[in-house]
């Protein structure tokens, strides 16, 4: 068994597509591509008005001053035979893309009908048995769900089931010409000496969703001859004999058809085989999930954009849904009526298909984005991907909604400026408070290493202050131009007095944190116990004076607090350690440098101060 999808009014569909509304008006559709543009097709509205094909869009209007004009569009077709062939593809996977607006299918293999097949094939009478019955059923359940699929994506198709394609073909298109033709006939009352036509004339079910062959040779000799698909003359020559339909043709013969008309008969006669089978030539659906629209008018504001975006996002989004994927980022492309275009490419933080969350991250962008002219042609594309499934640990949570998230973010964003809004990394730099904002990410987040660390060796906790409070500062500086001080001092009647050393501190204290002696494996000698520094803050002074051999000086130049005056504390210095130089960027405008001392004052407060060219500043407090 097969099945045909027949769109008819290909062209017309596509192009009005977005626009479902206009089908209840007089539309007709002009092919700007030929030399003097014509009319190529019309809906019912416009052909009941004497609109038809062939007339130039001047000759259309005069005939109807309502007449809405709409230009025949190569990317809105291919938009159409994508999504058609996307739909097909989820109902069965053995699809051909037949012709423009019509797709083939091969129905042998599906689960739910395989069965009902397979009883039909060694049944005796198909056409009376229960089996034929129970697979006709099945046929129609399956072509509706098919036709309610299309129809979410405004597209209107006649359906045909037949044993071959040739037959199914006919009957997607022919099927409602068929049946009228025959409920005429049936009407007529008989004349004398005729036979009562059947009660089933074609013995096909013609319903909603589908148009059922179950016997191809009744339904071909009741088709007209156009089904053939006849040349313009042979057309004629058949209409001058009195042959309208494909029963009166093959009545009578091949042979004397093909003597009179010549080889084209042999086709036509091909055309109307009730038995010939071919392969179908199958196909992939594309995985490309675009749309587009050219406006009859130029906007200048947001809702009619949003508008006709909300329809392409509901398209796309059915089309996904059909394909079992999700959109992994979007794509917008504006095009202008100056000729420039605005394109512009957002990143979706979960993968998703739902359709108020891709319309929410376009909403939320379009309304900053500002053009310098109106707005005359729209697309919108959207990249797929496959659904991704995570299994998160026992003590692992996930957020409750990305999307709303990320939603905030750009309304953030849009508020602040995307320079100040993001998660704060610490940039490679001695600078203290150097960082850098980059995008929240909370996929894969690096792992926290604790590290044990002797309670004697473990940094003291700074309170920092930010900002940094000004203090006035009294500094002294070396009377002697040769005298030599400690980075670290007290202070006792004005003079400084060399302290202990962090650095001679950890030497002395590190054997009673390092391993014991351990004997080596394979030999009774003794390991040497191995001293364990942990990081200490060695002041710039003493560090070159170490590496130079000398011994511990500060730069002559180098200012020694004394007193500070401030909004933390007040009052003479008792206690000194510094200065801890740092500078950077110097090959840079933003230039800096800094000198760090740590003082406590005469009531026991322990301070950090900073010394910058723009004078003293106390950083923080020590608790």
């Amino acid at each position: 068994m097969f099945a045909v999808i027949h769109l008819p009014q290909f062209s017309l569909q596509a192009g009005l597509r977005h626009e479902p509304e206009l089908w209840a008006k007089a539309v007709a559709l002009v092919d700007p591509a030929l030399s003097t543009p014509r009319v190529c097709d019309a809906n019912g509205a416009a052909r009941a008005v004497g609109v038809s094909e062939g007339l130039t869009p001047t000759q259309a209007l005069a005939r109807c001053g309502r007449l809405l004009i709409r230009h025949r569009s190569a990317g809105q077709e291919a938009a159409a035979t994508d999504a058609v062939l996307q739909c097909a593809y989820g109902f069965s996977p053995n699809i051909e893309n037949t012709s423009p607006g019509t797709v083939t299918i091969d129905l042998r293999g599906l689960a739910e009908l395989r069965n009902e097949m397979e009883r039909i094939e060694y049944s005796a009478s198909s056409s009376s048995a229960p089996e034929a019955d129970a697979l006709r059923d099945k046929l129609l359940v399956w072509s509706a769900r098919l036709r309610t699929a299309l129809s979410s994506l405004n597209l209107q198709a006649r359906i045909g089931i037949g044993p071959t394609p040739n037959i199914a073909r006919h009957a997607a298109r022919w099927g409602t010409t068929v049946l009228r033709s025959s409920r005429r006939e049936e009407s007529r009352p008989p004349k004398s000496g005729s036979r009562k036509p059947k009660a089933e004339i074609n013995q096909s079910l013609l319903t909603s969703a589908a148009t059922i062959v179950s016997d191809p040779c009744e339904f071909v000799v009741s088709l007209p001859v156009a089904a053939l698909e006849p040349s313009t003359d042979v057309a004629l020559i058949l209409q001058h004999w009195g042959i309208h339909t494909v029963g009166e043709l093959l009545s009578l013969g091949q042979d004397a058809v093909v003597e009179r008309l010549g080889l084209e008969a042999l086709a036509l006669f091909a055309a109307a085989s009730t038995t010939a089978l071919r392969p179908l030539n199958c196909v992939l659906p594309a995985e490309r999930f675009e749309e587009s629209f050219e406006f009859e008018h130029e906007i200048e504001t947001v809702e009619p954009l949003l508008f006709i975006l909300r329809r392409f996002v509901d398209q796309i989004s059915q089309r996904l849904e059909l394909g079992g994927l999700v959109a992994e980022s979007i794509t917008f492309h504006l095009r202008l009526e100056s000729g420039a275009a605005v394109e512009r490419h957002l990143r979706i933080p979960q993968p998703t298909r739902r359709a108020d969350t891709l319309f929410r991250m376009l909403h939320t962008h379009l309304e900053t984005l500002r053009t310098d002219s109106p707005i005359v042609g729209v697309a919108f594309q959207a990249d797929p991907t496959q659904p991704e499934q995570k299994q998160l640990s026992l003590f692992e949570a996930a957020l409750r909604d990305p999307h709303q998230f990320q939603e905030t973010l750009a309304r953030l964003s849009a508020l602040v400026g995307a320079d100040r809004v993001g998660t704060p990394v610490r940039e490679n730099s001695h600078q203290p408070d150097a960082f850098r904002l980059v995008p929240p990410g909370f996929e894969n987040p690096p792992a926290v290493v604790e590290q044990k660390v002797a309670t004697i060796l473990r940094p003291t906790s700074l309170r920092r202050f930010r900002p940094s409070k000004k203090a006035s500062v009294e500094s002294s500086k070396s009377n002697a131009p040769n005298s030599k001080r400690a980075p670290g001092f007290k202070f006792r009647n004005g003079n400084a007095v060399p302290t202990l050393q962090p650095n001679k501190v950890v030497e002395m204290l590190g054997p009673l944190f390092s391993a014991p002696a351990l004997p080596e494996r394979g030999s009774g000698e003794p390991r040497q116990p191995q001293l364990t520094r942990t990081a200490e803050r060695v002041p710039a002074a003493f560090s070159q004076s170490r590496a130079a051999g000398q011994d511990c000086d500060g730069p002559e130049d180098s200012p020694r607090p004394v007193a500070i005056h401030s909004s933390v504390a007040n009052g003479a210095l008792t206690i000194g350690f510094g200065p801890w130089r740092a500078s950077g960027n110097w090959w840079e405008p933003a230039a800096w440098e800094r000198d760090e001392w740590d003082v406590q004052t005469r009531d026991g407060k322990v301070l950090r101060l900073v010394h910058r060219t723009d004078g003293w500043f106390v950083e923080g407090i020590m608790d």
